[in-house]
This record gives structure tokens, C-alpha cells and sequence, in this order.
């Protein structure tokens, strides 16, 4: 048995409406001499949308938000004289602006196809899997990113206010470091606890996109532990049609939070979150990370 580490690489099936026809886009490998989807390895320590949003635009010159998962590839490869399992996650993803594409050794042609040409012209069975799962999980109206809020300054090291607590060094890099998670998630709706750690740890997205972050004082601990029953009714106000919603949060209140949101989740370490995809039948799917 081999022991090399697995490669980790991640893309998607990017996608786009025109004249009522769905359309993906394939790239076209010229060391391979195959058609595929676009995807590439991760660098050291590289989130897994970082990633995927990077190679994407790398190998095709689109950049995208990410939608629902399709689906995780798992395939044996060459590497360092023998061989070594490649782990491909995939997600829906639609372009935000019309990227130029140039070809270069990796990629030296792509092509818009509609869904059944490019099903015939996918050069592996796997990558048509994937395409497939396209189908199930699209469109989608609305998008919840539940998020617990980077790592604080502990309790017993805090003389003020609770409320007041900030942000750990780490805590304060993770956040910056979500920006670019949340940018490609697509995120343009920003709720908090009204805690100083959670605003903390949405604020450098907000920043980035120039939008006001709403508080909602209920979905703090303290506000949850005054009133529990405070929670009821919040999903109507969350799940707001056309829009990608983060909400940040506490541990103690985002088990009660995702219920409300109809959505069932276990632990959240700092920094951790939640993506939830409502989806035009009705059904949701979900997608957890580790902080970035």
C-alpha cells in the first residue's frame, strides 16, 4: 500500500443562461488531449473555495461564485514514481463578470457547450457524474452561510463586558481570511450577534463589499439567554430571496439558530461554517468548512 499523502484539488461546473439553453463551459488539456472540467490542485494550507475559485479562473479566465456541491471525485494518479489517490471537489459555479481567456500549456482551449454536446464531449465518465448532479441542485433561491465567530480572547483573560470580548491575533487573521471564502460564495447580506467577536469576525467582508452589517442582539448569548423563544421567526427575515446571507453567531446558540433555520448541524469549532442552499423544490443543501 502507498502511503503518499492524497492530492487534494477542487473546481466546478461553471455555468451560464443563454437564449433558454443551460450552458458549461469545458477546457481542453493539451498534455492530455482530453476535455474535462475545470479543477486543479490546492497550495499548502489553500481553503478549499480559494482554491477552487483560483483554478477556475486560472484555466478558464471566468471568475465565479460558488453555488451547491456536486459531488467529491476520487481517482488514482502518478506521482514521485508511483502512485497516489486525487480527491476533486466540485461545486455549481456562475461567472460574475465576462473574463478573457488565455491559452496557455495547461488549458489551450475552451469551449461553451450546451449540456448534452458537452456531456458527449467530456472525455471521462467521472467528470459526466458530475455534470450530471448539476441538474439536482439548481436554481437556487436563496443562500444562508451560518458562521460561529473566530477565536476570542478567553472569558477568564477578559475584564470588561462580555459583549465587548475581541478577538484573538488568530481570530482577527481568520476573519480576514474569510473575506476571501465569502467573496467566493458570493455573499451580499451580512448578519451578526450584536458581540463584539462576532462583528469582529464578519466586518473585514463587510468592509470589502461596502455593505452595513445588520445586528440582530437575539442571536447573541446574551440575548438568547434572556429570551430563547426570540429565535421564532427569524427564518422568514433570513432566507430573503436572490440574496446570499452570512449570519454569525454563538456555540450556545447555533444549535436553537439552525433548527429555526431548518437546518440540523452538530459541533462548529471557531470560525467554522455552514453554507445552505434553498433550492427551487423546496429541499436544502448544505456544505461545511473549517475555518480558513
Amino acid at each position: 500500500m502507498s502511503n503518499t499523502p492524497t492530492v487534494i484539488a477542487a473546481g466546478g461546473v461553471v455555468w451560464r443562461e443563454r437564449r433558454d439553453t443551460r450552458q458549461v463551459l469545458l477546457v481542453h488539456r493539451p498534455r492530455y488531449d482530453d476535455w474535462s472540467l475545470p479543477k486543479g490542485k490546492l497550495t499548502p494550507h489553500e481553503h478549499v473555495l480559494l482554491g477552487a475559485r483560483r483554478e477556475i479562473e486560472e484555466e478558464t479566465g471566468q471568475r465565479v461564485v460558488f453555488g451547491p456541491p456536486l459531488g467529491v471525485q476520487r481517482y488514482q494518479v502518478r506521482k514521485n514514481g508511483g502512485t497516489a489517490e486525487k480527491l476533486v471537489h466540485y461545486w455549481s459555479a456562475v461567472p460574475v463578470d465576462d473574463g478573457e481567456f488565455e491559452p496557455n500549456d495547461e488549458v489551450d482551449e475552451i469551449s461553451w457547450l450546451p449540456v448534452d454536446k458537452a456531456r458527449n464531449k467530456l472525455s471521462y465518465p467521472r467528470d459526466v457524474d458530475i455534470l450530471d448532479a448539476l441538474e439536482h441542485v439548481v436554481p437556487v433561491v436563496a443562500t444562508i452561510v451560518i458562521v460561529r465567530h473566530a477565536e476570542a480572547v478567553k472569558r477568564k483573560d477578559w475584564d470588561g463586558k462580555d459583549t465587548l470580548r475581541p478577538l484573538t491575533s488568530n481570530g482577527k487573521a481568520v476573519a480576514e481570511r474569510l473575506t476571501g471564502v465569502l467573496a467566493a460564495l458570493g455573499v451580499d447580506r451580512v448578519i451578526s450577534s450584536d458581540a463584539e467577536r462576532c462583528v469582529a469576525t464578519v466586518a473585514p467582508y463587510a468592509a470589502s463589499i461596502n455593505r452595513h452589517i445588520t445586528l440582530w442582539p437575539e442571536i447573541s448569548e446574551r440575548g438568547y439567554e434572556a429570551d430563547p423563544g426570540g429565535l421564532r421567526g427569524l427564518s422568514e427575515r433570513a432566507w430573503k430571496p436572490g440574496k446570499v446571507t452570512v449570519v454569525c453567531s454563538h456555540r450556545p446558540v447555533l444549535a436553537a439558530l439552525s433548527r429555526e433555520l431548518g437546518v440540523k448541524v452538530g459541533k462548529f469549532s471557531t470560525g467554522s461554517f455552514l453554507v445552505v442552499h434553498r433550492l427551487a423544490d423546496g429541499r436544502l443543501v448544505h456544505d461545511r468548512f473549517h475555518a480558513p
